[in-house]
């Protein structure tokens, strides 16, 4: 629900490449922020290959534990938490910083004036933290729309039914529709319509070693309609075949290797296209109600999908469907229910990740008031966290990476002189966006907050908020792209690169020790943020962002023998991540991370050309690239990470990464031929 909230016109969810990962479809809880001790002291002495920890780790065995072990053993992981790492530790502090701006907003509510930031935020947060206004709320103004489905008696009453939720508030469960950047021409918006709301993803479904947490998750889909009213044998039966048509339609789904590439999910449909596709009728239901009737095409990302949902639309299938709806839109919107239904929801959430406990009403309140109104507390938190002295130093380091990737693409034996230009070219016209946005989103402007002294409570209050936004949105799509737009709020800890805009992304989240520190040594902020600016902008000649032009454009620029070795060399890298163990003997899927392996190989080729052969450098900049992907989380959380994570696991970009590259071996030479970090020079992956 934090991203369906501000659901991002970049194509975050879509089309970006994030530095770390995020969840699968629209998630109802974002990933928890934890706790830890402080974090060991990331500089001074780097090590040798000689060294060894106190309970044997050797640095030519395991160089992510031998660096990592004392913070590792420092940490707990918090019984509300599925883990820790430097990522969730920052994103803690920032819930922090602005959890003062909150209680400050409270303080002072009744001097605000009316309809400004500040009384928003605190009438937001007031109606989160009200439980039994919530309680007496029940489904407050969402209750109509769950009615619309459930009084549905045909296929076209549903897809009316469904449709006027998307025309709404921006959400759909079936026919996903999502209005983003055309690939082909980044300078306009195109609909994309994604298939269905697979609830843990299709990976999870099919998954045969997840049985039990299938029969959770049907748990929780029965007991989420029993509070829509159904009986228990009703929400039972329901559940079971919601279940079942949602494993039916993962089949047909695309796995998560194929979700970015454009060759595969760029299909322009016309409307006389849709409809052919789709029963009599359906696709004007749908439409019509959504307020998309004057759209003359769209953009299907999932077409066996597509062509499964279209034979479901019978009257035959009417009451799953009706249940499927009314469970996704219920589950999306959870978290702003009754505490019942929250911890329903929270529950399964924690059951998914191996979460001991829920977090408390309050840090609940809090998160989600931060959440919901992610851009205005940004504003905030820049004005206590961010210095423009780092901005300048950030953009310094972005022009040395940006060079040396020239370098490296322009001493490729395997590539044309033509196609070299071109990507050379691409990088003179990347865009850099650091810290924070230059204009602010103000998509709430006009949403009516109401008190709860007046009446109000936090599920009409967020309805209010979506519908604002939403409206927003519906005008922001017929104009022309707005470059200078962010898919991330300032305190995030993350980054990104948006093909589309052949930009990169820095907020000020990440801009932090141990990823930044301006007291720290060059060498060593090059293995923290300049791992990360370099990972980012090597996503722009991955598998899919390199078939992207200067302009954001989907147009091929490569010559066709250029990619035929691209595609080799790319095969390379996931056999390479094949045989790399994820958890336990679970291996990654070298083919679901290849674009986030294609990054860290290329990233970390950049910045050691940087540094050159000097070794005490190199071994400054590994430790510290080692240091900030230190992680520690439950089994079950380790699992569904390499179900639904397009990265590999922390262990394997640290260890699988160095093992690769040349500069590490010159960095230590004394690693040889037996040592678990060793890989044979002609088994070494590179393509960057």
């Amino acid at each position: 629900m934090k991203n369906r909230i501000r659901f991002c016109l970049a194509a975050i969810v879509m089309l970006s490449f994030l530095l770390s990962g995020c969840g699968k479809k629209m998630e109802t809880q974002p990933e928890p922020e934890q706790t830890a001790a402080q974090p060991v002291n990331v500089q001074g002495e780097a090590g040798s290959a000689a060294a060894e920890k106190s309970d044997g780790v050797r640095l030519e065995d395991d160089y992510y534990d031998y660096t990592n072990q004392d913070i590792l053993d420092q940490v707990e992981i918090p019984r509300d938490s599925s883990g820790w790492s430097y990522f969730y530790q920052l994103e803690k502090e920032s819930y922090e910083v602005l959890e003062g701006v909150l209680e400050e907003a409270v303080k002072n509510r009744k001097e605000a004036e009316p309809g400004s930031l500040e009384q928003k935020i605190a009438d937001v947060y007031l109606s989160a933290i009200d439980m039994e206004g919530r309680k007496k709320a029940g489904f407050g103004q969402l209750q109509p729309y769950i009615d619309q489905v459930r009084n549905a008696s045909d296929i076209n009453e549903y897809l009316k039914a469904v449709g006027s939720i998307y025309g709404d508030l921006g959400v759909s469960s079936i026919l996903m529709a999502q209005w983003m950047e055309d690939m082909k021409d980044s300078s306009r918006y195109a609909l994309y319509v994604a298939g269905a709301d697979l609830g843990p993803g299709k990976e999870t479904l099919e998954d045969k070693t997840q049985a039990k947490l299938m029969e959770q998750y049907e748990d929780y889909i029965g007991r989420t309609l029993e509070y829509t009213g159904q009986s228990r044998e009703e929400a039972k039966k329901a559940a079971s075949e919601i279940l079942a048509f949602q494993k039916d339609l993962a089949e047909s789904a695309l796995p998560l290797s194929q979700q970015g590439d454009p060759d595969i999910i760029y299909n322009p449909y016309s409307m006389k296209e849709i409809k052919a596709l789709l029963p009599e009728g359906a696709a004007d239901s749908y439409l019509s109600s959504a307020g998309l009737s004057d759209v003359d095409s769209v953009v299907v990302t999932q077409k066996a999908q597509m062509v499964k949902i279209g034979r479901y639309l019978t009257e035959d299938h009417l009451p799953v469907l009706k249940n499927y709806s009314i469970f996704s839109l219920v589950s999306d919107f959870s978290p702003y229910l009754t505490p019942e239904i929250r911890d329903n929801n929270l529950d399964w959430h924690n059951t998914q990740n191996g979460i001991k406990e829920r977090k408390t009403d309050k840090k609940l309140a809090s998160e989600r008031t931060q959440d919901m109104l992610g851009f205005e507390f940004g504003r905030l938190y820049v004005e206590k966290r961010f210095s423009k002295e780092d901005k300048t130093d950030i953009e310094k380091m972005v022009r040395h990476i940006l060079e040396a990737y020239k370098k490296q693409i322009m001493a490729l034996d395997w590539m044309g002189e033509e196609t070299k230009a071109a990507a050379i070219k691409k990088l003179d016209n990347m865009t850099l966006k650091i810290g924070y946005p230059d204009k602010w989103p103000d998509d709430y402007a006009k949403a009516a907050i109401t008190p709860a002294e007046k009446g109000g409570n936090l599920i009409d209050n967020v309805l209010s908020l979506m519908k604002a936004q939403n409206t927003v949105n519906k005008e922001k799509v017929r104009k022309p792209v707005d470059k200078t737009e962010w898919g991330m709020t300032p305190q995030t800890v993350n980054a990104y690169y948006n093909p589309t805009g052949n930009e990169i992304v820095f907020p000020a989240g990440i801009l932090q020790a141990p990823f930044y520190d301006p007291d720290q040594d060059y060498a060593s902020n090059l293995g923290g943020i300049g791992s990360v600016i370099a990972h980012e902008v090597s996503h722009a000649f991955d598998s899919s962002g390199s078939l992207y032009d200067e302009k954001g454009n989907y147009h091929v620029w490569w010559t066709n023998e250029d990619r035929a070795k691209f595609k080799q060399l790319a095969d390379r890298v996931v056999a390479y991540y094949d045989g790399q163990d994820g958890y336990k003997g679970r291996h990654v899927n070298g083919a679901q991370t290849l674009n986030e392996n294609i990054a860290d190989l290329g990233s970390m080729a950049a910045i050691t050309s940087i540094v050159g052969d000097d070794a005490e450098s190199l071994k400054l900049l590994f430790k510290q690239y080692a240091t900030i992907w230190a992680s520690k989380y439950t089994p079950e959380s380790m699992i569904r990470r390499l179900n639904v994570d397009v990265h590999s696991p922390a262990k394997v970009r640290v260890n699988a990464v160095l093992s690769a590259v040349d500069a590490f071996y010159r960095a230590y030479p004394e690693i040889k031929e037996g040592d678990a970090m060793y890989v044979a020079p002609q088994k070494r992956v590179k393509i960057w």
